[in-house]
């Protein structure tokens, strides 16, 4: 493959942030590239018809000299982009909160600067913040502190007690239940019967043991599930809102799509394919006939790498948008019903109705977010097989996997379904056939607990 096709297929498979970090690569290294602002061209102009496929004939790689000259006297034309709908001006944004960027030391550091201690209590205090790990946890011995401080156990002592009174609640504890315990005290939580639970029975708690708790303790099972419903409100690692695994990762949706008098309409979104175009000042010195015979080899150089990257740009865009239409063609209740209305959906089907490789689908959807009513998906989580309903409608994994799961909301807690149920309804009440081992596998893949880990006292 030339290197223009190995850059064309970059740029189709690479995410929205991805392709950010490219464009601005791309803007610094070829002088003739600017970011164009103006408004886009109309949809079906030059640069929609740019096929990117291993197989496509030598010109359409990129393996042909653009003619510069003739390519400047249509710079009026824009790269085409398909915008989303201007957002109401009242229209709340729908971005998370950015957490902190502080670090746990940091975040303790601050608060030990207000704490009033002598210098000694302090530096001690502060290795102490350093050596803890990113879920809050001390898990180095006080003895080692204070072999490596100087300092005797029983300072060391005092100075982690400074250190668990800080927030989060819960820090510096050197295991599990001194992490609850903490955290029981400091939100005045700390009835007998929790403590007991939390320094005794975690095992049991985990496995919603209730029964065999009560049995133990001689409490009645309603007593010991409040206990546990306590117990499970508490943050195991609470260092985490400041580890660097923590940091937020968001999703910038490529495409969106919503319902325009009951059909679907498919807008690509400002961010997701940026436009590009050539430098108006460098336009006037290639056509310049007195401008330097070396300089003019340089940006006619400049000036075929750019154009390709804009056409590679373009038909980043047709492509996405083809491929998204088709996907919307074989989903139609998506809009209207979420991962719930799904059909089972392959690779070479939206191959055939978008009229592009397979190759090129895969990579057109790695990556890459539709935003719909129902909530934001990714187009890759749209394709998988599925069974056929006795009504003879097909249903896919995903969609059976959010019947199993309302079926589990809606169920009384005190008498949770078991798998075999829950594969009894699918086949009664949706007439979906899977066995009990599958409904199973679905229900851990979605992290959801068995019936006995679900059952409430």
């Amino acid at each position: 493959m030339t290197p223009q096709l190995l850059q064309a297929i970059n740029v189709l498979q690479l995410t929205a942030m991805q392709l950010d970090e490219f464009v601005q690569e791309q803007l610094l290294s070829n002088p003739l590239l600017e970011p164009d602002e103006s408004q886009p061209r109309e949809e079906g102009s030059e640069g929609d018809d740019l096929e990117i496929t291993a197989d496509a004939p030598s010109a359409e790689r990129g393996q042909v000299e653009i003619n510069w000259a003739e390519y400047l006297q249509d710079m009026d034309r824009t790269p085409h982009v398909v915008d989303a709908p201007a957002a109401d001006e009242d229209e709340v944004s729908r971005d998370p909160a950015v957490p902190s960027s502080v670090s746990l030391a940091e975040y303790l550091n601050t608060q030990l600067q207000f704490a009033g201690l002598e210098k000694d209590m302090l530096e001690l205090c502060r290795y102490i913040a350093d050596c803890l790990e990113e879920d809050g946890y001390l898990r180095v011995s006080l003895e080692d502190i204070a072999a490596s401080t100087g300092a005797d156990v029983k300072k060391v002592k005092e100075a982690l007690l400074h250190i668990q009174g800080m927030e989060p609640a819960g820090v510096g504890a050197r295991d599990l239940a001194e992490c609850l315990t903490l955290q029981l005290i400091r939100k005045g939580l700390d009835e007998p019967l929790v403590l007991k639970l939390v320094r005794n029975h975690l095992e049991d708690i985990a496995a919603n043991r209730i029964g065999t708790m009560a049995k133990k303790l001689g409490e009645d099972t309603s007593e010991i599930q409040y206990a546990c419903d306590i117990i499970k409100t508490l943050d195991p690692k609470p260092g985490r809102l400041y580890s660097s695994e923590s940091a937020p990762q968001y999703i910038y949706p490529d495409v969106s799509a919503e319902l325009v008098n009951g059909k679907a309409q498919i807008f690509l979104t400002e961010g997701s394919c940026p436009r590009l175009m050539i430098s108006p000042y460098y336009k006037k010195l290639l056509e310049d006939n007195n401008s330097d015979v070396q300089l003019k080899d340089f940006l006619e150089e400049r000036l075929n790498s750019a154009v390709w990257l804009i056409k590679c740009m373009d038909q980043r865009k047709s492509t996405i948008m083809a491929v998204t239409a088709a996907i919307m063609e074989m989903q139609p209740d998506l809009l209207t019903q979420g991962r719930k209305g799904l059909r089972p959906m392959t690779l070479a089907q939206i191959s055939e109705a978008a009229g592009v490789h397979e190759s090129t689908v895969s990579r057109a959807v790695c990556g890459k977010y539709l935003q719909t009513p129902k909530g934001i998906f990714e187009l890759r989580s749209l394709f998988g097989g599925g069974v056929t309903k006795d009504s003879g409608e097909a249903v896919t994994t995903e969609g059976i996997k959010k019947i199993i799961k309302d079926r589990i909301e809606a169920e009384n807690p005190s008498a949770p379904l078991s798998d075999q149920a829950l594969s009894d309804i699918l086949k009664k009440e949706n007439g979906i056939d899977i066995s009990r081992r599958t409904v199973t596998k679905y229900r851990e893949s979605m992290n959801i607990p068995s019936s006995t880990g679900r059952k409430r006292y």
